[in-house]
């Protein structure tokens, strides 16, 4: 908004309509870094969200196995987008990423995961010469364009499951509940940022702040007691 009201001053002064500069009285809002919280779902509403996938028609099972990705491993949009046939090992149970920085990862496929894409590629995915796992639905059916799509998927879902309390919904949405689920069930940060492939540990600490259980013990007791 600062930036914004700077622009447009300096653009009055431009046309004549003031005389002085007033974009430099306009002061710089000072953000902490890691000032807000991770919004996320808990595991009753990823049910609900993964229900709402018709899985008897070649789009419901597409958009499940989408949002079973995102929500079991963590993935983000982009990844989820260039998954190709070749990462996925299916002896060996690995699926490799292909992440931020072009850093490939090798990560363990989950069983559920592993179900759901192999229940697509048999009955759901069309025939096609693109490499990609997930294709669209409409033809020509080739690979996502960009990693809107995937978002989408991720939005429909959690509207049709009537999702509220969420400013964002999207695909980072089921990310940032996955690293929360973790952390609850007793999982550190250093593993948290593991999987979710974070080079730096300052990326994973904004989860600390849901740990409500290990902050009770930082809290100092109120004065006078709890009335």
């Amino acid at each position: 908004m600062c930036s914004i009201l700077r622009s447009f001053l300096r653009y009055l002064r431009y046309r004549g309509e003031i005389s002085c500069d007033l974009a430099s009285a306009v002061p710089t809002v000072r953000r902490w870094k890691l000032s807000s919280l991770p919004k996320y779902l808990d595991p009753r509403d990823i049910k609900r969200v993964l229900a709402t996938c018709d899985r008897h028609t070649a789009l419901g099972r597409r958009d499940y196995a989408i949002l079973v990705v995102l929500a079991r491993m963590g993935l983000r949009a982009n990844e989820v987008r260039f998954l190709t046939l070749d990462d996925i090992d299916w002896e060996s149970g690995q699926l490799t990423v292909r992440g931020k920085g072009r850093r490939d990862v090798v990560m363990p496929l989950p069983k559920e995961v592993g179900a759901a894409i192999a229940d697509y590629l048999r009955h759901g995915r069309p025939r096609s010469d693109s490499r990609r796992v997930f294709l669209s639905y409409s033809a020509p059916h080739d690979a996502f364009s960009n990693s809107c799509t995937v978002t989408r998927v991720a939005a429909e879902a959690l509207k049709r499951a009537g999702v509220d309390g969420v400013a964002h919904k999207g695909a980072h949405l089921f990310r940032h509940s996955l690293a929360t689920q973790m952390l609850r069930a007793g999982a550190s940060l250093t593993e948290i940022g593991q999987v979710l492939r974070h080079r730096s540990q300052d990326t994973t600490r904004i989860y600390a702040k849901v740990d409500l259980r290990s902050l009770r013990g930082l809290a100092l007791p109120w004065p006078g007691g709890v009335r």
